[in-house]
């Protein structure tokens, strides 16, 4: 690199002369100041270097693992099913019993990751599905749902909130979503897995120690779901039945037609009343005509 520093051979070299050595000499320290700051610069700058590529690094890491929280590993679609079934199959005789689930069940709302964005989900026609957040309209739900995944994605709440989907093996989310009866044979650990599960849920959201109402919710969670996970055969799920809850659409209807009863029944006297009148009338007219008729 540098040139112009003499080397150590020529500079002890003893055929050298004095006078030649001398030169040598003189020209020697501003040469080699100036190849050490030359090497200098070079180390700062190989130093620099690597920082940089580990900042970019690090900030390629950050993005990339942004990305990877991005992703939820839970099944909408089971989860919808888990919910469908809590809503038919349980809500209403929890409400009949007047019976709250605390926060702490993995069955109660709360706990479901979709549940604000099905809250947002308004399906208004046949081939029309509608976000509740922004107003887009998209032809099928499943692209709502992908609409949900890429632009309200921070309306899931990932800190604490379990996936309902986890749930799907000790409620039968298979027999809600209308799947084919596998025609392969029971497997007997799965089925003790299930059961488990479900006798787990049933001890955590109905405790004997919360009083008769309690203890009887617990024995129908089992007749209900978990008497149904086994190999032996005649037992379905879903047995105690479901029990809808009346909507507000049906409420208007209802009070509606009452409304409009009594004027149904006006306006069908009033009908009769009129046709009695009109055939009087005709009565009347035929009676008249035949008396001035002349003999």
């Amino acid at each position: 690199m540098c040139t112009g520093v003499p080397s150590l051979s020529r500079i002890s070299d003893p055929m050298e002369t004095p006078s030649a050595m001398a030169s040598s000499w003189n020209h020697l320290p501003f040469e080699f100041l100036f190849c050490l700051l030359l090497l200098l610069q070079s180390s700062v700058v190989s130093s620099a270097s690597p920082s940089q590529d580990s900042k970019s690094a690090s900030r390629n890491f950050g993005s990339e693992h942004g990305a990877a929280a991005h992703e939820v590993h839970c099944s909408r679609e089971r989860s919808r099913a888990a919910s469908k079934i809590i809503a038919e199959y349980l809500t209403p005789f929890l409400e009949k019993e007047r019976y709250q689930l605390s926060e702490n069940c993995r069955l109660h709302h709360e706990n479901n990751l979709y549940r604000d964005q099905e809250e947002h989900k308004m399906h208004v026609d046949l081939n029309e599905w509608k976000c509740g957040y922004c107003g887009k309209r998209f032809y099928e739900e499943k692209y709502l749902d992908m609409h949900f995944d890429n632009r309200h994605y921070e309306m899931l709440n990932v800190s604490h909130v379990k996936c309902f989907a986890d749930l799907c093996g000790a409620l039968h989310c298979d027999a809600m979503m209308d799947f084919k009866p596998q025609k392969s044979k029971c497997n007997p650990a799965a089925a003790a897995r299930n059961k488990h599960l479900c006798e787990s849920l049933a001890d955590n959201c109905f405790p004997g120690n919360q009083g008769p109402t309690a203890i009887r919710l617990h024995e129908f969670f089992l007749r209900q779901f978990c008497d149904a996970h086994t190999c032996k055969g005649g037992r379905k799920p879903f047995s105690r039945g479901r029990r809808k809850r009346r909507s507000v659409f049906y409420l208007v209807i209802s009070i509606l037609v009452l409304m409009l009863l009594p004027v149904l029944y006006l306006f069908i006297y009033l009908y009769q009343r009129g046709i009695r009148r009109g055939s009087q009338e005709l009565r009347r007219i035929s009676r008249t005509t035949q008396k001035k008729k002349p003999s």
